[in-house]
């Protein structure tokens, strides 16, 4: 009569096990190439939609100049309130950035 509970039958069991484990998942690595391309589409992609965002900027530069010089031109009175209003929101945003600093530091 075998003893299944013995250290020895109960180790060559766990390599069997471990041996036919490693036979059924039989892992394979990517080549390469794969992950070449893959850079290279990611890079392709994050230039795509750098160029978008610049030329979302460009025109809305351009739009806001063009405002602005019309504005200048023929509403001087509304040129001078967006020149306030900006200047409003600047005297804001760097208080509010002050006071977000000054509670960091403490």
């Amino acid at each position: 009569m075998t003893d299944d509970k013995t250290p020895n039958n109960l180790e060559e069991r766990l390599q069997e096990a471990a041996r036919h484990t490693e036979e059924q998942m039989e892992l394979t690595e990517p080549s390469l190439s794969y992950f070449e391309n893959l850079i290279e589409e990611q890079a392709a992609l994050w230039y795509r939609r750098l160029w978008f965002e610049l030329t979302c900027l460009w025109g809305i530069a351009f739009i806001f100049i063009s405002f602005l010089i019309f504005s200048l031109f023929y509403v001087p009175l509304l040129f001078v309130f967006a020149q306030i209003f900006s200047i409003i929101i600047l005297i804001r945003y760097f208080y509010k950035e002050r006071y977000e600093m000054v509670e960091m530091r403490q």
